[in-house]
């Protein structure tokens, strides 16, 4: 398995774990911006059944609007991406996009944006943070509809 991102496992079903992540995420005040059912779309336009996989956007709102006072190009590589699927024993996983993973793979980027640098790794620091309450503690269930997912 390729390495996209941040991964963990939770020995939780699905619709569980989608909304333990947006909580997670939502604790470190990190917004979930968008919501792509894939399995959905896959049956809708190909009639392909897929497990149950979903792609979150999320995005932390000040580190958005620093980095885009940095370089108003950096917006084509915002915002975080986080997918949710199921495995086959049960269990979920969740993936993480590394901040600003596009510009991560030039060496040089630290130097060239020192200011960009700070910020992804802000953000990462809060992502980890998110994942590492999916782990080790349960988050307070508040419902679907406290996290936007009705």
């Amino acid at each position: 398995m390729e390495d996209y991102g941040r991964r963990v496992v939770v020995d939780l079903p699905f619709d569980r774990a989608l909304i333990d992540v947006v909580q997670a995420l939502h604790e470190e005040g990190i917004h979930v911006l968008s919501r792509f059912d894939v399995r959905d779309y896959l049956k809708r336009t190909l009639r392909h059944d897929f497990r149950r996989y979903t792609l979150l956007q999320a995005a932390t709102p000040q580190l958005t609007c620093d980095a885009l006072q940095a370089d108003l190009a950096v917006g084509a590589i915002l915002p975080i991406t986080i997918a949710v699927y199921e495995l086959a024993d049960g269990e979920t996983a969740v993936v993480v996009s590394e901040p600003f993973a596009p510009v991560i793979a030039d060496r040089g980027w630290r130097e060239a944006a020192p200011g960009l640098a700070r910020l992804a790794d802000q953000e990462s620091e809060l992502l980890a943070r998110a994942l590492s309450r999916l782990q080790h503690e349960a988050p307070q269930y508040a419902g679907p509809a406290a996290v936007g997912l009705t």
